[in-house]
């Protein structure tokens, strides 16, 4: 993953990242002030001075232990029929983690290189080649057939410079699957219904610091294709309910929360407005 910068207090617009109009400041909050740009309804934010997300070994195993060691197998099996439908032969996990994803291809996929990038100490293991380097920094010659990011853009700050080195390392006609939350999802639609009325938890925990980008559909799409790709397949899925880092101050909140997120991924998968939605595109 990519450290995100810090900056000074900004002005009451800011060019939106994606479409480059003029949005406007939609909240401050305690980390960021976080801008909506009306015309790609795009979502992002600029962190306060002294306020950067940091990316160590805590943030794993700690921070955000439950999303670690509760992976998203049916995404991965998604991802090895893309991959052998393709006949792809090599393939760069960006932003790779722990190193879930690669783990989980070696196991079910032969013939394939695997390769992940990642600032992590994560280490190298039977078949997989790991790059503990930033992806937007790190210059090596390898080209890939297909290039998956999971749950990382939305960290990445110039999300532009990111895309477009994507597609600089694939080979020609080479895949990519980018996986990032939904910012047009009834689970944000509710956490922003609900600050309105005084009820701010759950939108403070959505537009955390961690996420410097909150992708409307709309928007993911408008990025690849303005920087060369063609969108190929779009997936609406939802995290496991066991991955998630539920807030809570006693036992019935818990579960209270709990079945709360429950009945609007069902709901979202209804209306096609989930939590976490992936695109494949094709280079052209």
């Amino acid at each position: 993953m990519v450290l995100v910068l810090s900056h000074l207090v900004p002005m009451t617009k800011k060019p939106c990242p994606i479409c480059d109009n003029n949005a406007p400041l939609n909240y401050e909050l305690r980390d960021v002030f976080l801008f909506y740009c009306q015309s790609c309804m795009h979502r992002f934010s600029i962190i306060k001075s002294n306020c950067d997300e940091t990316y160590n070994d805590s943030y794993y195993h700690e921070k955000h232990k439950n999303w670690f060691e509760n992976p998203d197998t049916k995404l991965y099996e998604t991802i090895a029929e893309h991959i052998q439908k393709s006949k792809s032969k090599s393939v760069l996990d960006v932003g790779c983690g722990n190193g879930n994803l690669l783990k989980y291809l070696r196991s079910q996929i032969d013939g394939v290189s695997l390769t992940g990038i990642d600032l992590s100490n994560v280490k190298g293991f039977d078949g997989v080649t790991i790059i503990n380097k930033s992806f937007l920094n790190y210059e090596w010659e390898c080209k890939f057939d297909m290039i998956t990011s999971l749950a990382t853009i939305e960290h990445i700050d110039d999300v532009n410079k990111f895309v477009t080195k994507i597609h600089q390392k694939l080979n020609s006609n080479g895949l990519v699957l980018v996986m990032t939350m939904n910012d047009d999802s009834i689970l944000y639609r509710v956490a922003r219904l609900l600050k309105n009325y005084g009820f701010s938890k759950s939108f403070l925990r959505l537009y955390d610091k961690h996420h410097v980008n909150h992708f409307s559909h709309y928007s993911l799409k408008k990025i690849l294709t303005v920087k060369g790709f063609s969108i190929q397949k779009v997936y609406f899925h939802n995290a496991t309910l066991k991955s998630l880092d539920i807030e809570s101050s006693n036992k019935f909140e818990y579960y209270f929360n709990k079945l709360g997120v429950l009945f609007l991924f069902i709901i979202g998968k209804l209306t096609r407005k989930t939590y976490l939605q992936s695109i494949v595109a094709r280079k052209i």
